[in-house]
């Protein structure tokens, strides 16, 4: 599901449809930030793209995936 970037801005940045994509706001204009592409860097990591659907701002953010302690 992609959000639909032509939307008013909203109050709450939090809904449940995808949590990807709102994870961002445009520094430049507040707006939600929209998932453009994902790819993985040299490590092995996820690299996301996100891209302001009213200025264009592009913004790259390395996803981190936490994992539990191993036990002994």
């Amino acid at each position: 599901m992609i959000a639909d970037p032509t939307a008013p801005p909203r109050a709450s940045m939090n809904d449940d449809r995808s949590p990807l994509l709102t994870l961002i706001s445009c520094v430049s204009c507040d707006r939600t930030m929209r998932l453009e592409t994902s790819y993985p860097d040299s490590r092995g990591k996820d690299i996301l793209q996100y891209r302001c659907g009213a200025c264009g701002r592009i913004e790259r953010v390395r996803l981190v995936r936490r994992t539990w302690p191993a036990r002994d």
